[in-house]
Protein backbone atom coordinates (compact mmCIF):
# COMPACT_ATOMS: atom_id res chain seq x y z
CA UNK A 1 0.00 0.00 0.00
CA UNK A 2 1.24 3.51 -0.77
CA UNK A 3 2.45 5.51 2.24
CA UNK A 4 0.20 8.34 3.35
CA UNK A 5 1.68 11.67 2.26
CA UNK A 6 1.63 14.47 4.83
CA UNK A 7 2.22 17.83 3.18
CA UNK A 8 2.99 21.07 4.96
CA UNK A 9 2.59 24.58 3.60
CA UNK A 10 3.13 28.15 4.76
CA UNK A 11 1.32 31.36 3.89
CA UNK A 12 3.09 31.52 0.50
CA UNK A 13 1.69 28.14 -0.56
CA UNK A 14 3.22 24.78 -1.41
CA UNK A 15 6.73 23.84 -2.48
CA UNK A 16 7.37 22.28 -5.90
CA UNK A 17 7.75 18.88 -4.21
CA UNK A 18 4.44 19.32 -2.40
CA UNK A 19 2.63 20.39 -5.58
CA UNK A 20 3.88 17.23 -7.30
CA UNK A 21 2.42 15.13 -4.47
CA UNK A 22 -0.90 16.95 -4.71
CA UNK A 23 -1.15 16.40 -8.49
CA UNK A 24 -1.12 12.63 -7.92
CA UNK A 25 -3.40 12.66 -4.87
CA UNK A 26 -6.69 10.77 -5.06
CA UNK A 27 -7.89 11.26 -1.48
CA UNK A 28 -7.13 14.55 0.33
CA UNK A 29 -7.82 15.62 3.91
CA UNK A 30 -7.24 19.02 5.48
CA UNK A 31 -8.71 22.09 7.10
CA UNK A 32 -10.99 24.35 5.04
CA UNK A 33 -8.34 27.01 4.34
CA UNK A 34 -5.70 24.46 3.32
CA UNK A 35 -8.12 22.56 1.06
CA UNK A 36 -8.92 25.81 -0.75
CA UNK A 37 -5.21 26.54 -1.12
CA UNK A 38 -4.56 23.05 -2.55
CA UNK A 39 -7.55 22.98 -4.94
CA UNK A 40 -5.72 24.37 -8.03
CA UNK A 41 -3.12 21.60 -7.78
CA UNK A 42 -5.54 18.65 -7.67
CA UNK A 43 -6.66 16.33 -10.43
CA UNK A 44 -10.43 16.48 -11.23
CA UNK A 45 -11.29 13.14 -9.60
CA UNK A 46 -9.63 13.74 -6.23
CA UNK A 47 -11.94 13.33 -3.22
CA UNK A 48 -11.56 16.00 -0.52
CA UNK A 49 -12.63 15.72 3.14
CA UNK A 50 -12.57 18.65 5.56
CA UNK A 51 -10.99 18.05 8.95
CA UNK A 52 -13.06 19.79 11.61
CA UNK A 53 -13.78 19.36 15.30
CA UNK A 54 -14.07 15.54 15.11
CA UNK A 55 -10.49 15.30 13.85
CA UNK A 56 -9.52 11.92 15.29
CA UNK A 57 -12.72 10.16 14.26
CA UNK A 58 -12.52 11.61 10.74
CA UNK A 59 -8.93 10.42 10.40
CA UNK A 60 -9.79 6.93 11.62
CA UNK A 61 -12.65 6.61 9.14
CA UNK A 62 -10.64 7.98 6.22
CA UNK A 63 -7.65 5.71 6.87
CA UNK A 64 -9.97 2.70 7.09
CA UNK A 65 -11.65 3.36 3.74
CA UNK A 66 -8.88 4.77 1.57
CA UNK A 67 -8.15 1.37 0.03
CA UNK A 68 -5.42 1.59 -2.62
CA UNK A 69 -5.94 5.28 -3.29
CA UNK A 70 -3.08 7.73 -2.91
CA UNK A 71 -3.92 9.63 0.27
CA UNK A 72 -2.57 13.02 1.38
CA UNK A 73 -3.05 15.02 4.56
CA UNK A 74 -2.51 18.79 4.66
CA UNK A 75 -0.80 20.63 7.51
CA UNK A 76 0.50 24.09 8.33
CA UNK A 77 4.26 24.39 8.47
CA UNK A 78 6.08 21.28 9.66
CA UNK A 79 3.49 18.53 10.37
CA UNK A 80 5.79 17.07 13.04
CA UNK A 81 6.07 20.32 15.01
CA UNK A 82 2.88 20.78 17.07
CA UNK A 83 0.96 19.53 14.05
CA UNK A 84 -1.04 16.63 12.73
CA UNK A 85 2.05 14.43 12.50
CA UNK A 86 2.08 13.75 16.24
CA UNK A 87 -1.62 12.89 16.22
CA UNK A 88 -1.11 10.45 13.36
CA UNK A 89 1.81 8.75 15.09
CA UNK A 90 -0.25 8.25 18.24
CA UNK A 91 -3.36 7.19 16.33
CA UNK A 92 -1.81 4.69 13.90
CA UNK A 93 1.84 4.15 14.96
CA UNK A 94 2.38 1.31 12.47
CA UNK A 95 1.06 3.18 9.44
CA UNK A 96 3.58 4.24 6.75
CA UNK A 97 3.83 8.02 6.34
CA UNK A 98 5.97 10.28 4.21
CA UNK A 99 6.34 13.85 5.50
CA UNK A 100 6.95 16.97 3.41
CA UNK A 101 7.57 19.85 5.82
CA UNK A 102 7.31 23.56 5.15
CA UNK A 103 8.88 26.27 7.34
CA UNK A 104 7.21 26.51 10.75
CA UNK A 105 5.82 29.74 12.17
CA UNK A 106 8.71 30.13 14.60
CA UNK A 107 11.24 29.66 11.78
CA UNK A 108 9.52 32.41 9.80
CA UNK A 109 9.43 34.60 12.91
CA UNK A 110 13.13 34.25 13.66
CA UNK A 111 13.88 34.84 9.98
CA UNK A 112 11.98 38.14 10.24
CA UNK A 113 13.98 38.98 13.36
CA UNK A 114 17.27 37.86 11.81
CA UNK A 115 17.95 35.79 14.95
CA UNK A 116 19.76 32.40 14.87
CA UNK A 117 17.59 29.85 16.69
CA UNK A 118 19.74 26.71 17.05
CA UNK A 119 19.90 27.24 20.85
CA UNK A 120 16.20 27.98 21.17
CA UNK A 121 13.93 26.40 23.80
CA UNK A 122 10.45 25.65 22.45
CA UNK A 123 7.18 25.89 24.39
CA UNK A 124 3.66 25.27 23.11
CA UNK A 125 0.72 26.45 25.22
CA UNK A 126 -2.02 25.46 22.74
CA UNK A 127 -5.02 24.42 24.81
CA UNK A 128 -2.99 24.39 28.05
CA UNK A 129 -5.12 26.54 30.34
CA UNK A 130 -3.06 26.18 33.53
CA UNK A 131 0.43 25.56 32.18
CA UNK A 132 3.10 28.26 32.30
CA UNK A 133 6.57 26.87 33.12
CA UNK A 134 7.81 30.39 33.84
CA UNK A 135 11.08 29.32 35.47
CA UNK A 136 12.09 27.24 32.47
CA UNK A 137 10.98 29.90 30.01
CA UNK A 138 12.75 32.79 31.68
CA UNK A 139 15.90 30.77 32.37
CA UNK A 140 16.17 30.01 28.64
CA UNK A 141 18.70 32.07 26.74
CA UNK A 142 16.32 32.12 23.76
CA UNK A 143 12.76 30.80 23.73
CA UNK A 144 9.76 30.64 21.40
CA UNK A 145 6.29 30.28 22.89
CA UNK A 146 3.35 29.19 20.71
CA UNK A 147 0.21 30.92 21.98
CA UNK A 148 -3.48 30.44 21.16
CA UNK A 149 -6.71 32.41 20.95
CA UNK A 150 -7.31 32.41 24.70
CA UNK A 151 -3.72 32.99 25.79
CA UNK A 152 -2.20 35.32 23.23
CA UNK A 153 1.38 36.59 23.19
CA UNK A 154 0.17 39.63 25.12
CA UNK A 155 -1.45 37.48 27.82
CA UNK A 156 1.59 35.22 28.17
CA UNK A 157 3.91 38.23 28.46
CA UNK A 158 1.68 39.64 31.21
CA UNK A 159 1.61 36.28 33.02
CA UNK A 160 5.40 36.02 32.94
CA UNK A 161 5.79 39.51 34.37
CA UNK A 162 3.23 38.71 37.09
CA UNK A 163 5.03 35.49 38.06
CA UNK A 164 8.49 37.12 37.98
CA UNK A 165 8.27 40.95 37.98
CA UNK A 166 11.98 41.40 37.21
CA UNK A 167 11.26 39.91 33.77
CA UNK A 168 9.41 43.06 32.70
CA UNK A 169 12.65 44.43 31.27
CA UNK A 170 13.59 41.25 29.40
CA UNK A 171 14.16 41.71 25.64
CA UNK A 172 11.33 40.07 23.76
CA UNK A 173 9.38 40.08 20.51
CA UNK A 174 5.91 39.05 19.38
CA UNK A 175 4.88 37.89 15.91
CA UNK A 176 1.25 37.72 14.82
CA UNK A 177 -0.45 36.44 11.64
CA UNK A 178 2.92 35.63 10.06
CA UNK A 179 2.78 35.57 6.26
CA UNK A 180 -0.71 37.06 6.11
CA UNK A 181 -1.70 40.57 5.06
CA UNK A 182 -2.35 41.38 8.73
CA UNK A 183 1.16 40.35 9.85
CA UNK A 184 2.36 42.31 12.90
CA UNK A 185 5.77 42.07 14.57
CA UNK A 186 6.90 44.09 17.57
CA UNK A 187 10.18 44.04 19.52
CA UNK A 188 10.91 45.59 22.88
CA UNK A 189 10.50 44.26 26.41
CA UNK A 190 8.10 41.78 27.99
CA UNK A 191 6.52 44.68 29.86
CA UNK A 192 5.86 46.57 26.62
CA UNK A 193 4.40 43.53 24.87
CA UNK A 194 2.14 42.87 27.87
CA UNK A 195 0.58 46.30 27.26
CA UNK A 196 0.35 46.12 23.43
CA UNK A 197 -3.25 45.30 22.45
CA UNK A 198 -2.18 44.79 18.82
CA UNK A 199 -0.48 41.55 20.00
CA UNK A 200 -3.79 40.16 21.23
CA UNK A 201 -4.35 37.79 18.28
CA UNK A 202 -5.04 34.06 18.10
CA UNK A 203 -2.10 33.38 15.73
CA UNK A 204 0.78 34.71 17.80
CA UNK A 205 4.25 33.72 18.94
CA UNK A 206 6.19 35.19 21.85
CA UNK A 207 9.99 35.18 21.66
CA UNK A 208 12.22 35.68 24.71
CA UNK A 209 15.48 37.10 23.37
CA UNK A 210 18.97 36.86 24.90
CA UNK A 211 19.44 39.45 27.64
CA UNK A 212 22.14 39.15 30.30
CA UNK A 213 21.08 42.40 32.00
CA UNK A 214 17.85 41.00 33.50
CA UNK A 215 17.68 38.54 36.42
CA UNK A 216 16.20 35.08 35.86
CA UNK A 217 14.30 32.84 38.29
CA UNK A 218 16.42 30.68 40.55
CA UNK A 219 17.04 27.04 39.73
CA UNK A 220 14.21 25.12 41.46
CA UNK A 221 16.50 23.33 43.92
CA UNK A 222 16.29 24.04 47.63
CA UNK A 223 14.19 27.18 47.19
CA UNK A 224 13.34 29.13 50.33
CA UNK A 225 10.36 27.82 52.33
CA UNK A 226 8.55 31.09 51.54
CA UNK A 227 8.40 29.98 47.88
CA UNK A 228 5.61 27.56 48.83
CA UNK A 229 2.36 27.85 50.74
CA UNK A 230 2.69 25.82 53.94
CA UNK A 231 1.46 25.91 57.50
CA UNK A 232 3.22 25.43 60.84
CA UNK A 233 6.62 24.71 59.31
CA UNK A 234 5.17 21.50 57.84
CA UNK A 235 7.55 21.53 54.91
CA UNK A 236 10.77 19.77 53.95
CA UNK A 237 13.31 22.55 54.44
CA UNK A 238 15.62 23.69 51.60
CA UNK A 239 18.83 21.94 52.67
CA UNK A 240 17.08 18.61 53.27
CA UNK A 241 15.10 19.02 50.05
CA UNK A 242 18.31 19.43 48.07
CA UNK A 243 19.87 16.34 49.66
CA UNK A 244 16.73 14.24 49.06
CA UNK A 245 16.63 15.25 45.39
CA UNK A 246 20.32 14.38 45.02
CA UNK A 247 19.51 10.89 46.32
CA UNK A 248 16.37 10.45 44.19
CA UNK A 249 18.15 11.53 40.98
CA UNK A 250 14.86 12.37 39.20
CA UNK A 251 14.67 12.11 35.43
CA UNK A 252 11.89 11.13 33.06
CA UNK A 253 9.10 8.80 34.11
CA UNK A 254 6.78 8.85 37.13
CA UNK A 255 7.39 10.05 40.68
CA UNK A 256 5.22 9.79 43.78
CA UNK A 257 5.35 12.33 46.63
CA UNK A 258 3.49 10.63 49.50
CA UNK A 259 2.50 12.66 52.53
CA UNK A 260 3.35 15.56 50.28
CA UNK A 261 2.40 18.48 52.54
CA UNK A 262 3.32 21.58 50.52
CA UNK A 263 4.62 19.37 47.68
CA UNK A 264 7.99 21.13 47.67
CA UNK A 265 10.05 17.99 46.96
CA UNK A 266 7.88 16.80 44.06
CA UNK A 267 7.58 20.32 42.64
CA UNK A 268 11.32 20.84 42.58
CA UNK A 269 11.83 17.40 41.04
CA UNK A 270 9.38 18.38 38.27
CA UNK A 271 11.10 21.73 37.83
CA UNK A 272 14.45 20.01 37.35
CA UNK A 273 13.11 17.25 35.08
CA UNK A 274 10.75 18.48 32.33
CA UNK A 275 9.64 14.96 31.35
CA UNK A 276 8.76 13.87 34.89
CA UNK A 277 5.14 13.15 35.87
CA UNK A 278 4.58 13.74 39.60
CA UNK A 279 1.69 12.41 41.66
CA UNK A 280 1.20 14.03 45.08
CA UNK A 281 -0.84 12.47 47.88
CA UNK A 282 -1.92 14.47 50.95
CA UNK A 283 -4.73 13.54 53.34
CA UNK A 284 -4.96 16.76 55.41
CA UNK A 285 -7.58 18.97 53.68
CA UNK A 286 -5.88 22.29 54.56
CA UNK A 287 -2.47 21.09 53.45
CA UNK A 288 -3.98 19.62 50.30
CA UNK A 289 -5.47 23.02 49.42
CA UNK A 290 -1.99 24.56 49.83
CA UNK A 291 -0.48 21.76 47.75
CA UNK A 292 -2.99 22.27 44.91
CA UNK A 293 -2.29 26.01 44.87
CA UNK A 294 1.49 25.42 44.86
CA UNK A 295 1.06 23.14 41.84
CA UNK A 296 -0.98 25.80 40.06
CA UNK A 297 1.58 28.51 40.80
CA UNK A 298 4.49 26.51 39.39
CA UNK A 299 2.63 26.24 36.07
CA UNK A 300 4.14 22.89 35.12
CA UNK A 301 2.42 20.14 33.17
CA UNK A 302 2.42 16.62 34.58
CA UNK A 303 1.50 17.57 38.18
CA UNK A 304 -1.34 15.54 39.75
CA UNK A 305 -2.38 16.28 43.36
CA UNK A 306 -4.58 13.60 44.98
CA UNK A 307 -6.51 14.11 48.25
CA UNK A 308 -6.55 11.19 50.63
CA UNK A 309 -4.24 8.72 52.31
CA UNK A 310 -1.26 6.95 50.79
CA UNK A 311 -2.98 3.61 51.39
CA UNK A 312 -5.93 4.71 49.21
CA UNK A 313 -3.76 5.86 46.32
CA UNK A 314 -0.79 3.47 46.22
CA UNK A 315 -2.81 0.76 44.37
CA UNK A 316 -4.28 3.30 41.94
CA UNK A 317 -1.33 5.43 40.81
CA UNK A 318 0.83 4.55 37.78
CA UNK A 319 3.95 2.55 38.62
CA UNK A 320 6.67 4.93 39.83
CA UNK A 321 10.33 5.26 38.91
CA UNK A 322 10.92 7.40 42.00
CA UNK A 323 9.09 7.69 45.32
CA UNK A 324 9.49 10.21 48.13
CA UNK A 325 7.80 9.55 51.46
CA UNK A 326 7.74 12.65 53.61
CA UNK A 327 5.12 11.55 56.10
CA UNK A 328 3.36 8.48 57.31
CA UNK A 329 3.12 8.53 61.11
CA UNK A 330 2.49 5.17 62.71
CA UNK A 331 1.82 3.63 59.29
CA UNK A 332 5.20 4.60 57.84
CA UNK A 333 6.54 1.03 57.67
CA UNK A 334 3.47 -0.22 55.79
CA UNK A 335 3.60 2.73 53.39
CA UNK A 336 7.27 2.05 52.63
CA UNK A 337 6.62 -1.62 51.91
CA UNK A 338 3.50 -0.96 49.79
CA UNK A 339 5.21 1.78 47.77
CA UNK A 340 8.36 -0.28 47.28
CA UNK A 341 6.26 -3.19 46.02
CA UNK A 342 4.94 -1.00 43.18
CA UNK A 343 8.28 0.68 42.47
CA UNK A 344 9.66 -0.21 39.05
CA UNK A 345 12.83 -2.36 38.90
CA UNK A 346 15.83 -0.05 39.16
CA UNK A 347 13.71 2.60 40.91
CA UNK A 348 14.64 4.63 43.99
CA UNK A 349 12.61 5.35 47.11
CA UNK A 350 13.72 8.02 49.60
CA UNK A 351 12.07 8.77 52.94
CA UNK A 352 12.64 11.28 55.72
CA UNK A 353 11.87 11.23 59.42
CA UNK A 354 12.17 13.62 62.36
CA UNK A 355 10.85 11.57 65.29
CA UNK A 356 13.01 8.90 66.88
CA UNK A 357 10.29 6.28 66.28
CA UNK A 358 10.03 7.11 62.59
CA UNK A 359 13.82 7.12 62.26
CA UNK A 360 13.87 3.64 63.80
CA UNK A 361 11.33 2.52 61.19
CA UNK A 362 13.61 3.80 58.41
CA UNK A 363 16.51 1.93 59.96
CA UNK A 364 14.63 -1.38 60.01
CA UNK A 365 12.18 -1.40 57.10
CA UNK A 366 13.31 -2.93 53.79
CA UNK A 367 16.82 -3.29 55.21
CA UNK A 368 17.96 -5.61 52.39
CA UNK A 369 17.17 -2.89 49.82
CA UNK A 370 18.45 0.11 51.73
CA UNK A 371 21.48 1.69 50.06
CA UNK A 372 21.93 4.64 52.42
CA UNK A 373 20.91 5.75 55.91
CA UNK A 374 22.06 9.20 56.94
CA UNK A 375 21.27 12.12 59.21
CA UNK A 376 21.29 15.71 58.05
CA UNK A 377 21.92 18.32 60.74
CA UNK A 378 21.61 22.02 60.01
CA UNK A 379 22.63 24.89 62.29
CA UNK A 380 21.62 28.45 61.48
CA UNK A 381 23.28 31.62 62.64
CA UNK A 382 21.09 33.79 64.89
CA UNK A 383 22.07 37.09 66.54
CA UNK A 384 23.23 36.82 70.14
CA UNK A 385 24.44 39.99 71.77
CA UNK A 386 27.23 41.36 69.59
CA UNK A 387 27.83 38.01 67.92
CA UNK A 388 26.16 35.10 66.14
CA UNK A 389 25.02 31.86 67.72
CA UNK A 390 24.87 28.73 65.55
CA UNK A 391 21.51 27.32 66.62
CA UNK A 392 20.94 23.68 65.73
CA UNK A 393 17.69 22.48 64.18
CA UNK A 394 16.23 19.02 64.62
CA UNK A 395 18.30 16.42 62.75
CA UNK A 396 16.55 14.72 59.82
CA UNK A 397 17.00 11.02 59.07
CA UNK A 398 17.04 10.09 55.39
CA UNK A 399 16.80 6.53 54.09
CA UNK A 400 17.37 5.58 50.46
CA UNK A 401 16.18 2.28 48.98
CA UNK A 402 16.94 0.89 45.53
CA UNK A 403 14.90 -1.81 43.84
CA UNK A 404 17.08 -4.31 41.93
CA UNK A 405 16.65 -4.79 38.22
CA UNK A 406 14.69 -7.93 37.36
CA UNK A 407 17.77 -9.88 36.30
CA UNK A 408 19.43 -8.99 39.61
CA UNK A 409 16.39 -10.17 41.58
CA UNK A 410 16.61 -13.55 39.89
CA UNK A 411 20.17 -14.26 41.09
Amino acid sequence: MNPVQVVGCDASGFSAEAREVLRHTEFLLGGRRLLALAAPELSPGAECIELGAALVETLRTALARRGERKMTLLASGDPLCCGIGGTLRRLVPDEAFQFHPAPTAFQQFFARLGTPWEKMSFFSLHGEADVLPFRRMLRSQLAAVYCDARRTARHIAAELVTRFPAAAGRRAAAGCDLGLASEYIVTGTLGRIAEDRAVERSLSILALLPDVTVPVPELPLGLEDESYLHAGQMITHPEVRAVVLSKLRPGSGVMWDLGAGSGSVGLEAAGLSPDLEVHFVEKNPERFAELAENCRREGLSGLFPHPGSAFEWIPELPEPDRVFVGGGGSGLGEILRAAFERLKPGGILAATAVLAESSATLANALAEYRSELLTVSVSRGVPLGHGTLMKAENPITIAVYRKPMEKEQGK
